[in-house]
């Protein structure tokens, strides 16, 4: 049975599943708490977590009854470890530490404590309960438990982070996931920390529509790649994040909503104290504010709050801080539980509160108790339903052979050539093509590999869908789409690829049909290399490059020296006099776009805030990168996109600035001699990078000098250019994983049949050449974690001897 009709059987199941599904009602627990960066508890201190675990109760149960133990845990932690520069940036050992303890004494308390009969002796150990994924960024934990007794019916267990913080990247605000099938239900659990300070409404909606947008489970490498047909069709999915694409979503976390400031903080200390104007109170909270307007976690609903707010306390106590060397905050509900379920009625809350018992923290920690429907399948019904769906079907493939019309947009038959005129970078250009059923039969089509080829097109092109299936008269739109990325950058300015393709779009049981594809490309000196820039004095565009290397000579007058350039003596001599200097004989030139960049933001926007830190305009961006490539002046634009764009267009050379083997030499000949390293680092240079490099040193030094006033050090700067001046680990990436990423792969046996006429069958398996081709994706997989990781050390290890280099006197 080939994958297409697969795909169409697991989808007309999914429309007929009432038929064959029942609904059973399990108890979930799930929590939040901020820890203040304080040590987990440990074992002898677990049974104080039952305070959290048990919402129903005050203590142990004296029957021993399990009615209202939970089958389900979730809980979510903030701020495992204290949010300084270490943990954010380099140390994770400590937060995997933490996160190991907490999990530890969570297991302890649900296995040795929860549920157990006094009569019992708690020294004995019972296995209640099961550890289901721990994921954690930096200070947030998400901890997910199932009952032992549920354990085989747990499924498809992914996890995900997405770090919002600085630079919209780093984790010290972000959240974690968890998504997993409980018996036929879809569960995920989201636990966030969202930007904190009372006036920043705004940033924290920001957080949460980015959290929705990065966390996709499909494309996390360290889950694994699956197999499923729904993952490679697309088609089960709407196209929302993947967070929301469950029958259940359960959020929580520090959201980090204050009260608003139509009330004085005194004022809110006097409602809270008296204890009967909550209601009154909860009016005047941001959250529930911003989920009226619909700006945040609209869908979602949220429990009655009928406990004080949570933050902030002093720690160890059960008082909020107001004392007087502290700063005052306003008590808030910053700590919350939030869902959202297809059927709102599958739901049904059964506690929500805080847990005042827990002091370690200047936060209380908040739990909910829900009561949910999940669905299980009666695998009898649903091989009638298979059985009815597969009579169908068979009736519809033996009654005709395929017959099918591509046509355009105008209605007219389609000639199968498509061009794509004036290609840029990073921009994407589509053509459509319609295909018509015209047959009285169900007709399967697929984009196939030419002979001999792996991939159905080159990486610049991709279609959708791949494949798919057309009932009788109806139509489907197939989308052509062009990109040109770093990578296929590289090859065309080196004269290594071009823009022209064919298609192959087979119709089982019926014709193959070729679409030819051509496109121009409108050079950019992104993906271009540094010989190619400096040898035209012509703007990028306008020039034709026909060689992989370009000599180094050029007329175009842009030296390293000047106002803001200094030679390489002049930059590791503090370090090294003890080396005599070598003078430098030859000032090469650099990249007219590279001056650009950098006159625009030397002359403009020295004393910009967090300038290379703060995001730029993606509009302005794409404006300046069209600038630089045509020559024409800059638009109106702010300084944080030029420092993007330069950024950006380190990253994407063809060539690194600072070549693998320049790196090596001078890692080998530090020997905890900086300034020596820094030496041979730039010797080990060929002409024109060393010239780049010593430029790029001189003007953030320039930059620097107004860290006054643009709060940049350069710890910073080092960081970001650290990690755009070396090899990124895109560049080894293995063609199989990179093509299946982007669509392109679509490996079948050639040779199965395209249908079969036993009406008694069920879904097959995809075979085994498919599973073939899985292990592949999985070494593949492999291969580029490997990868990733030596790239994160080359970067590392560029940063040190950068910030040596701008730290220099």
């Amino acid at each position: 049975m080939s994958i297409i009709r697969e795909d169409w059987i697991q989808q007309q199941l999914i429309l007929r599943q009432a038929e064959y599904t029942q609904v059973q009602s399990i108890r979930l627990l799930t929590g939040t708490w901020n820890v203040n960066g304080k040590k987990p508890l440990g074992s002898t201190e677990a049974p104080k977590l039952l305070h959290w675990l048990q919402p129903l109760q005050a203590g142990y149960q004296e029957n021993g009854e399990d009615e209202d133990m939970p089958d389900l845990v979730a809980l979510g932690f903030q701020e495992i470890v204290d949010l300084n520069a270490v943990n954010v940036v380099v140390n994770s050992t400590l937060t995997v530490q933490r996160s190991l303890a907490w999990e530890e004494a969570i297991l302890t308390a649900l296995n040795q404590y929860l549920g157990r009969d006094t009569s019992t002796s708690l020294d004995t150990p019972v296995q209640q309960y099961k550890v289901v994924l721990e994921k954690h960024l930096v200070g947030i934990l998400l901890l997910v438990f199932v009952k032992i007794d549920h354990w085989d019916h747990v499924k498809e267990i992914k996890g995900a982070t997405a770090g919002v913080g600085i630079m919209g990247v780093m984790g010290n605000k972000g959240g974690a996931a968890v998504r997993l099938q409980f018996y036929s239900s879809t569960l995920c659990f989201v636990c966030a920390h969202l930007a904190a300070h009372r006036e920043n409404v705004i940033g924290r909606n920001v957080d949460y529509l980015n959290i929705l947008s990065k966390v996709h489970f499909g494309d996390n490498a360290e889950d694994g790649l699956t197999a499923s047909v729904q993952d490679m069709s697309g088609r089960f999915w709407s196209g929302a994040p993947s967070i929301l694409n469950h029958d259940f979503v359960f959020w929580t976390g520090d959201l980090n909503y204050r009260i608003q400031d139509t009330l004085t903080t005194d004022e809110i200390f006097r409602m809270v104290k008296s204890g009967r104007h909550l209601h009154e109170l909860v009016q005047h909270d941001q959250l529930t504010i911003e989920r009226q307007r619909g700006m945040v976690l609209k869908g979602f609903e949220e429990g009655v709050i009928s406990f004080p707010p949570t933050y902030k306390f002093q720690a160890g106590t059960s008082v909020y801080e107001k004392r007087p060397e502290k700063k005052l905050r306003a008590p808030a509900w910053c700590d919350r539980v939030l869902w959202k379920a297809k059927n709102p009625s599958d739901v049904k809350l059964l506690s929500y509160n805080s847990v005042p018992a827990l002091e370690m923290s200047d936060h209380k920690p908040v739990h909910a108790f829900f009561d949910v429907q999940v669905k299980f399948q009666v695998e009898s019904k649903k091989n009638e339903v298979i059985r009815e769906i597969m009579m169908q079907l068979d009736k519809w493939e033996n009654d005709n052979m395929p017959k099918v019309r591509l046509f355009q947009a105008d209605g007219s038959t389609s000639s199968g050539v498509f061009s794509f005129s004036e290609l840029k970078f990073g921009v994407e250009q589509s053509k459509k093509v319609t295909i018509e059923n015209t047959g009285l039969v169900v007709t399967h089509f697929r984009f196939i590999p030419k002979l001999e080829d792996v991939a159905v097109c080159k990486s610049w092109l991709s279609a959708t869908p791949m494949f798919g299936m057309i009932p009788p008269g109806e139509k489907m739109d197939i989308c052509i789409t062009a990109l040109v990325d770093e990578t296929v950058a590289h090859g065309l300015s080196s004269g290594e690829e071009t823009l022209d393709d064919t298609m192959i779009l087979r119709v089982e049981n019926g014709r193959d049909y070729f679409l030819v594809v051509s496109g121009q490309y409108a050079n950019s000196c992104f993906g271009s290399s540094l010989e190619q820039l400096v040898a035209s004095v012509e703007p990028v565009r306008q020039t034709k490059f026909t060689a992989s290397h370009a000599p180094a000579s050029s007329v175009f007058s842009v030296w390293v020296g000047g106002a803001a350039g200094v030679d390489a003596n002049a930059l590791v001599a503090p370090q090294v006099s003890n080396v005599p200097p070598s003078p430098v004989t030859i000032l090469q030139k650099v990249p007219k776009e590279l001056w650009r960049m950098v006159n625009d933001i030397y002359g403009n926007f020295m004393q910009e805030k967090n300038l290379f830190v703060e995001a730029g305009s993606k509009v302005e961006i794409v404006q300046l990168r069209e600038a630089l490539d045509t020559g024409a002046p800059f638009p109106s634009h702010s300084g944080y996109s030029t420092a993007e764009l330069l950024v950006r267009w380190l990253q994407a050379l063809r060539q690194s600035v600072v070549l693998d083997e320049a790196l090596a030499a001078a890692v080998a000949s530090a020997n905890g001699n900086m300034g020596q390293g820094c030496r041979v680092l730039l010797d080990a240079l060929p002409p024109v990078r060393y010239n780049v490099m010593v430029y790029l040193v001189s003007f953030l030094r320039e930059v620097l000098k107004h860290s006054a006033t643009n709060k940049l050090t350069p710890e910073k700067l080092a960081f970001v250019f650290g990690r755009c001046l070396v090899s990124s680990c895109k560049f080894g990436l293995n063609k199989d994983l990179a093509y299946s990423k982007a669509g392109h792969v679509f490996s079948l046996d050639e040779q199965q049949p395209a249908s079969t006429s036993s009406t008694a069958s069920t879904v097959s398996s995809v075979g085994s050449n498919q599973l073939a081709f899985e292990e592949r994706l999985r070494r593949s997989a492999h291969d580029l974690e490997v990868t990733q990781a030596n790239a994160a050390q080359q970067a590392e290890k560029m940063e040190k001897f950068l910030l040596h280099l701008l730290s220099s006197p």
